[in-house]
């Protein structure tokens, strides 16, 4: 009887750590769009972690083509994405040194034509236009609890970038 007792109460003491963690966060809706463009649910969820309040921002530069986009959760930045439209070619990179100030970060071979650098909490990446002179870059943060900094830490990010650098030059009629 009395390990049949101890179950009971173990069980409900269970429940309730369950249900006050619950009450504590949730799951957010995943937006179906960043930066005013659609995203995959599926690469844009691993970066979100559980809050109350998902806001984004969205504005054009000033002083060239393009953007800056935020995502925040709870008031605290989690993605930020800078994307910029440039009328030339671009300028020899030595990725080794760009990579170098970010965590876990590599130069990786992605989708698109173009280069890119992607670490656990940060993507700079030159996309290609189908024009031979202009190109599009951006510059991706990443912040908060979901950041894995290991050295697999950069799937989450380029997941997320394999989706959105796409349809971002589709939008600036950088590709077809």
């Amino acid at each position: 009887m009395k390990n049949l007792r101890r179950g009971v109460v173990a069980l409900i003491c269970t429940a309730v750590a369950v249900a006050t963690a619950g009450c504590n966060s949730k799951s957010l809706a995943i937006p179906v769009k960043f930066c005013h463009i659609p995203v995959k649910k599926t690469s844009l969820a691993p970066l979100i972690p559980n809050g109350k309040d998902l806001t984004q921002t969205y504005a054009d530069l000033d002083s060239q083509p393009g953007t800056t986009c935020t995502m925040k959760v709870d008031g605290h930045q989690i993605l930020f994405a800078t994307v910029v439209h440039w009328d030339r070619s671009p300028e020899p990179v030595n990725w080794t040194s760009v990579a170098s100030p970010y965590k876990n970060a590599a130069k990786r071979k992605v989708s698109f034509p173009g280069d890119a650098v992607i670490g656990s909490d940060h993507a700079v990446v030159q996309a290609t236009c189908n024009a031979a002179a202009s190109y599009l870059s951006f510059d991706i943060y990443f912040a908060g609890e979901r950041v894995e900094d290991t050295p697999e830490g950069y799937r989450k990010l380029q997941r997320f970038v394999e989706d959105f650098v796409p349809n971002e030059t589709k939008k600036w009629g950088c590709t077809g």
